[in-house]
């Protein structure tokens, strides 16, 4: 059957987002989305794989680290965030998770810098990348580069969002669907937010700070 999975979600837990899970699962449902990624900034929300109103949740971390943001998706245990600044992969790796780099050229359209790092896969698309073509045509090249396999997510910071970017597979169960994302067979879907989303979610966030 047709998997679809959001590889990049935030929850109310980071400082700058908003929504529980069971909002998330709402308008996931609504993209036909069968599994999120929960990958608050430098924050364990979730501990394992839980489902909530029909949609799976994924733990999973996004660090800040040396070499931009780094996804740690199923971490079997939790560690120290800001220990893994220096050396991600390998403190991802230790505790058996799955490395993404996360929007390589974010909203600067270059990377800032080169880094020489190895991770298991890279996102292309991320609906908050800005200009989202050109972002995601130069993640997609160098994934291919690197001959990694390819995600996409969200990056949702507010329910509606979940959804505009995920890969999907023909899998039976969820292992089965990351285990063909990470084998490099997904199909890549993603959108940009619009505008006026951008506007919306800026504002919400300084009433968020403020109160």
């Amino acid at each position: 059957m047709s998997f679809k999975i959001d590889f990049h979600v935030h929850t109310e837990n980071s400082d700058d987002a908003f929504g529980s899970l069971k909002e998330i699962s709402y308008f996931a449902k609504k993209r036909d989305i069968k599994a999120v990624a929960v990958a608050d900034h430098n924050k364990f929300t979730i501990d394992a794989v839980s489902e909530v109103e029909g949609v799976f949740f994924i733990p999973a971390i996004e660090l800040k680290t040396f070499a931009g943001h780094i996804i740690c998706l199923l971490p079997k245990e939790h560690f120290d965030p800001t220990a893994a600044y220096s050396d991600p992969i390998r403190y991802i790796h230790q505790v058996g998770g799955h490395a993404i780099l996360a929007h390589p050229y974010g909203q600067s359209y270059i990377r800032k810098q080169k880094v020489n790092i190895t991770p298991d896969a890279i996102e292309v698309y991320n609906s908050a990348s800005f200009p989202f073509g050109s972002s995601s045509r130069k993640a997609w090249l160098l994934a291919e580069e690197m001959h990694l396999p390819k995600t996409a997510g969200s990056d949702a910071h507010m329910p509606k969002h979940v959804g505009l970017c995920y890969v999907e597979v023909n899998a039976g169960s969820l292992n089965e669907a990351l285990d063909e994302v990470f084998q490099g067979n997904g199909v890549l879907h993603g959108e940009a937010r619009t505008i006026r989303e951008f506007i919306q979610l800026n504002i919400v966030r300084v009433l968020k700070r403020k109160f």
